[in-house]
């Protein structure tokens, strides 16, 4: 089975669906990810642009991420792109991995980024593709949101949460310092809590958008 998480930062593949990606991989799925935007100068300055993508390229090594794409669009600023440029970029990789099952950001985050990914999503995986398609859950993006996050799949991912966490923190520039939610505590009380929504120690959720058999 061939499994794409798009999100619109790299962490946010992590963050998300972390041990579920490690699930997969455990399984024998094959995983991409699909990172749409980039950081960009003057903001972020040459030596964290490079250090991002040398970060990427370690958490693939560690979760063995079949394939990585990044669309290099400036992050925080898709709302100036046209959205059926962002929306093409998305359908080429879609078309490209040919995927069974998609992960993407969900629309009511704070970050309107990921609002405009999981827009350009949805129309990269239309009818009449029949591909899974499932929103995930982004520590500090969607609790922070006004729209509320109604999960309806969880997978249990307790053999995998150090390796998340383990993997979230190859990110340094995000990891923050308890009780902040991008902690490694954050990641635990959050898996927690969702574990204990299905009775297991620990689990990552999703809204599931579209599914065909």
């Amino acid at each position: 089975m061939k499994v794409l998480v798009v999100g619109a930062h790299p962490d946010d593949e992590i963050l998300g669906v972390g041990g579920t990606i490690c699930k997969h991989v455990s399984d024998g799925d094959d995983v991409y990810v699909c990172i749409v935007t980039k950081a960009h100068e003057p903001k972020w300055s040459k030596e964290y642009i490079a250090k991002k993508i040398q970060e990427q390229k370690k958490v693939d090594k560690l979760l063995k991420i079949k394939k990585r794409f990044n669309l290099d669009f400036p992050t925080i600023k898709l709302n100036e792109i046209a959205h059926g440029e962002i929306n093409k970029k998305i359908t080429e990789i879609v078309e490209k991995v040919n995927p069974d099952i998609v992960y993407t950001n969900f629309w009511g985050d704070l970050n309107q980024d990921h609002a405009m990914v999981f827009n350009g999503t949805m129309v990269a995986v239309r009818p009449p593709k029949k591909i899974r398609l499932l929103c995930y859950e982004t520590l500090s993006e969607t609790e922070w949101g006004v729209d509320t996050f109604r999960p309806n799949f969880w997978v249990d991912i307790t053999k995998f949460l150090k390796k998340k966490i383990s993997a979230f923190e190859i990110y340094k520039s995000e990891v923050k310092k308890n009780p902040h939610p991008r902690s490694a505590k954050g990641i635990q009380l959050l898996s927690g809590k969702r574990g204990s929504e299905i009775c297991t120690e620990n689990a990552e959720a999703f809204m599931i958008i579209r599914e065909t058999w």
